[in-house]
Formats: C-alpha cells, sequence, structure tokens
C-alpha cells in the first residue's frame, strides 16, 4: 500500500513541477551553467557562492530541463526519508506515515519541484541524517562537506542532527560517545569546508562583495519583523495549525528538562533561517525543519497524524495546480506579455524583484536603486515612461513563481511606486499605465491615496495566488476576523484621478 502512495506522490510532483523558471535566482544559475565551464561554476554567482550546487546544477543541466534537478533530489529525499523513518520505527506498521507527512508539507512540496540551492541542501541533509543513524563515519563526514558546499545555511542546519539522539530516545539507541564522535567529525567537516571557500575567494575569486550586506541584514530588521518572519515561514511551509498541535503534544508528553532544552535549540536554529526576509520563497530557508517535525508528530499522534495529512492535501493540491501546466495566464507571464506591447525604445520603470523575468527593448529604471531620479530628465528629453501593474504592487503585493509572497498581504495599499502618483499622472497604455508630468494644475490634496480592488464572492476572499489557500486553518482566521485579500491596487494621482485596465477578479 505505502509504495502505491508515495508512487503517486511521486507522479504528482513530477506533473506540477513547471517547465519554466519561475524565481529569482534559478535564471541567474542557468545562466551560469550554460556559460561555463564545470570547474569556472565553482567560484561564480552572487555571494555566498554554491560551489557543490553550481557544479552538480551543470551536470544535471546537461540532461534535464532545470527544475527537473529539483525533482530528481526529492525523489531521493523522499527514498532517504522513508528509510530514515523505517529505521527509527522499525517495530511499527505504519512506520511510513511521517516520511508521508514530510513530503506533504506545503514547503517541501515547492521545493521538491522548484529548482532552489535547498532542493540539493535537503537531500544532503537527509542523507547526513541516514548515515549518522547508521553509523557511517566517512560517509557523514563527506556528506557534511558537500552540505556546506551547497549553502552556508548548513552552518545552522547540521546542528539540529545532534538533536535526534535527545528527540528521540526511545525510537533510537544512539550511544553518547558516538554522537560526541560524530560532533566531532562534524566540526572537522565544517573547518574543512571553511578552508575551501577560503581558498575560493582569496585565490580564485578574489571578491567579497555582499558579504557586509548578508551578513548584518539581520540587525536592520527590527524585533517584532523578525517574530513576524519565523511566524508566517513557518506556518506557511507546515500548516497553520500544525504549531498549535505541535505545543499541545510537547506540553502533554515532554517531561525531561534535557528535552525540553533540545526542543528549545531546535525552534532557535530555525528561527536563523525563518528571522531572514527574503524576495524569493523565504520558507526555503527552514524547510529542513520539516523532517523532525514530521517524525515528532508521528512519535505522539501515531495513525492519528492521518488527520494532519488529511488537512494538508487541500493545501498542497491547490497550490499545485497553480504549477501543473504553462497556463498563459501565470502572473509573469502576464507581465511580460504587457511589456511587450509597449512601444520600443522607450523606458519601462519596475519593480527590481522582477529584475531576472522583465526584458524590454529600452530603458528600464529599478525602484530602490535610485534610478526614479531620472525620470524628469527623461521626460524632458521627450521620453516615453512606463510602469506595469505589477510593479505598481510591488513589493508588497509581490508575485512569487506563481503564489504572491507570504508577505505581501499585510501592508494592503503601499508600496514603492507611491511616491510617483504624488507628483505626475497616470494615463492607461493597454495592461500597463504611463507616467506623465502635471504640468502646471494644482497637486490635489487626495494624491497618493490608494484604490483597492476585492474580489466579489466568497472564495475570493483569500487570493487564489496564496500558497496556503486550501489552509483550513487560515480560511477561519479570515471569516472570524473578516480579513478579505486585496486583488490588486493603485494610487489617485496628482490630478486626483485614477485609472486601471480592465481586469478579471477571479
Amino acid at each position: 500500500m505505502q509504495i502505491i502512495i508515495f508512487a503517486l506522490i511521486i507522479i504528482a510532483e513530477f506533473l506540477t513541477t513547471p517547465k519554466v523558471l519561475l524565481f529569482y535566482d534559478q535564471i541567474e544559475y542557468l545562466k551560469i551553467v550554460s556559460t561555463h565551464s564545470f570547474l569556472q561554476v565553482f567560484t561564480l554567482g552572487h555571494f555566498p557562492i554554491h560551489p557543490i550546487f553550481l557544479s552538480t546544477f551543470w551536470m544535471t543541466s546537461r540532461i534535464v530541463v532545470p527544475n527537473y534537478t529539483a525533482f530528481i533530489f526529492g525523489v531521493i529525499s523522499a527514498i532517504l526519508m522513508f528509510k530514515i523513518c523505517a529505521k527509527i520505527f522499525s517495530k511499527e506498521k505504519y512506520f511510513w506515515i511521517p516520511a508521508l507527512l514530510f513530503l506533504l508539507f506545503p514547503g517541501v512540496w515547492l521545493i521538491n519541484t522548484n529548482l532552489m540551492i535547498q532542493s540539493v541542501l535537503l537531500t544532503f541533509y537527509l542523507l547526513a541524517i541516514y548515515f549518522f543513524i547508521k553509523r557511517k563515519a566517512f560517509a557523514f563526514l563527506l556528506t557534511l562537506f558537500l552540505m556546506m558546499g551547497v549553502h552556508v545555511d548548513a552552518l545552522y542546519w547540521i546542528p539540529t542532527i545532534f538533536l535526534i539522539p535527545i528527540l528521540l530516545k526511545k525510537e533510537l539507541k544512539i550511544d553518547k560517545k558516538i554522537t560526541i564522535r560524530f560532533a566531532k567529525l562534524a566540526f572537522l567537516s565544517v573547518a574543512l569546508s571553511v578552508l575551501f571557500y577560503a581558498f575560493i575567494y582569496v585565490f580564485i575569486r578574489k571578491d567579497f562583495g555582499g558579504s557586509t550586506e548578508q551578513i548584518f541584514a539581520y540587525s536592520s530588521f527590527g524585533f517584532l519583523r523578525i517574530i513576524r518572519n519565523i511566524w508566517v515561514a513557518f506556518i506557511n511551509s507546515f500548516g497553520s495549525v500544525t504549531p498549535f498541535i505541535l505545543l499541545f503534544l510537547l506540553i502533554k508528553n515532554v517531561r525531561s528538562k534535557i528535552e525540553w532544552v533540545a526542543w528549545f535549540v531546535f525552534a532557535l536554529l530555525m528561527s536563523v533561517g525563518g528571522a531572514y526576509w527574503e524576495g524569493d520563497l523565504m520558507m526555503r530557508r527552514i524547510v529542513f525543519a520539516g523532517v523532525i517535525l514530521s517524525i515528532a508528530l508521528y512519535k505522539y499522534l501515531k495513525e492519528k497524524s492521518v488527520f494532519l495529512i488529511l488537512f494538508l492535501l487541500p493545501i498542497v493540491g491547490l497550490n499545485a495546480l497553480l504549477y501543473y501546466k504553462n497556463s498563459p495566464d501565470m502572473p509573469l507571464i502576464v507581465m511580460q506579455k504587457s511589456i511587450d506591447k509597449l512601444p520600443k525604445g522607450q523606458v519601462l520603470l519596475a519593480s527590481h524583484y522582477y529584475y531576472p523575468f522583465i526584458k524590454y527593448d529600452g530603458k528600464i529604471l529599478w525602484f530602490e536603486s535610485g534610478d526614479i531620479n531620472q525620470i524628469d530628465g527623461l521626460l524632458n528629453d521627450g521620453k516615453r515612461i512606463f510602469i506595469t501593474r505589477e510593479s505598481i504592487a510591488a513589493p508588497y503585493l509581490l508575485v512569487v513563481g506563481n503564489n504572491y509572497h507570504i508577505t505581501s498581504l499585510s501592508k494592503v495599499g503601499n508600496s514603492e511606486s507611491r511616491v510617483l502618483f504624488d507628483k505626475y499622472m497616470f494615463d492607461l497604455y493597454g495592461d500597463s499605465l504611463e507616467i506623465k508630468r502635471m504640468g502646471d494644475g494644482k497637486i490635489s490634496e487626495s494624491a497618493g491615496e490608494p484604490v483597492v480592488f476585492y474580489g466579489k464572492t466568497f472564495l475570493q476572499r483569500l487570493s487564489r495566488m496564496r500558497i496556503n489557500y486550501g489552509d483550513g486553518g487560515v480560511w477561519i482566521w479570515s471569516i472570524v476576523s473578516g480579513h478579505k485579500d486585496a486583488v490588486y491596487w493603485t494610487y489617485k494621482d496628482a490630478r486626483g484621478a485614477w485609472v486601471w485596465p480592465e481586469i478579471s477578479i477571479q
């Protein structure tokens, strides 16, 4: 029975693996592996570099389309998780349920069907756990080195492996001496990885650009924003009811202080990744937590875990439907079609979050780079300036893949383009807007006020492009709180008027 279920899951993942690239860094990585030799890719890419990931992608890109690399590693991850659960719950009939639960976590599903660094990193993480519980020392050492070479995020993934003997003390009999021995191997592997990176940066790359930005990024978030990031990343990765169920189970069942400490450390390590805001799929940084979560949930719920699986199925299913074919109404495709209709040789104003996805035969000005200060000069030179509706609402209604960014729906009616509506007029041009000088008229007091569009039916109260559109807990919250998601928004311009392309609110 379990073989049939897992086969169906793998087939479903294959069918929902997009043929096109939908995430920010994918296009950069494809360009690198397509235009450079195998040895060159070890040193290329933005900070931090990903030598093992890019070298792996270099090989697979010669055989399959990019996202099938994610699918292949997703299949390997499924097999490894199945074997890990078989080892941990060897005496139980339904040992495979936590593996199924793991595969149906929304965050896991997305990185198993869309190529990201964590698609490969998660597989190596599972492989490291497998070698740890099988006591394969050299294989464990090598796997951790590969993990570090995929992404330095492995620094906070690796310690969670050594929490397993504490959290699963009854299920896994791992001697303390063995844990200490493997911890020393982990330290050695990380040290070797540091030397590996140092060699690349000092003697080959000779460029540390972006390192300061990455290292000090957390300091600019603010404590409340960090908490928000962790929370939304968790519930979007693993389901809105999962944290409440887990907390209830821990309070009910955990009696050991050392086990509580282990859970605290686990939460802390997960928070390191969850706190970081990214314009892409930010849940990928905490997807590793799904391994221990699924095992722990099954440990306490046993066969009742099936109810959680049933809760997750509509989340994954409805989200997967957004990806299963190259539909012409994919948000990024629609945006590019609008751009293709603009006059050539003019100016396009766009959010830098869409940088890899935009092609325009003319000049492009990017928000957050100071380029918008050129608008007056360009208008004086007779240039026409356009902006797409996707860039008007970004980054607070930001398209990520075929979804909205998980924090996008919190600041309705506010975006980086708003300052333009205080000063300029806007007219329609197809599905886009054209920016024009106000002239000598008086600026309206209502300039910059948001004009927000909402859906008209019950099913439209939440955006269909939510990652958690199928999450029953989110629907309950929406009904109780009276919350509705915005479909789009624009602003009143300098005249106090607003224009918007005819849209179908679906």
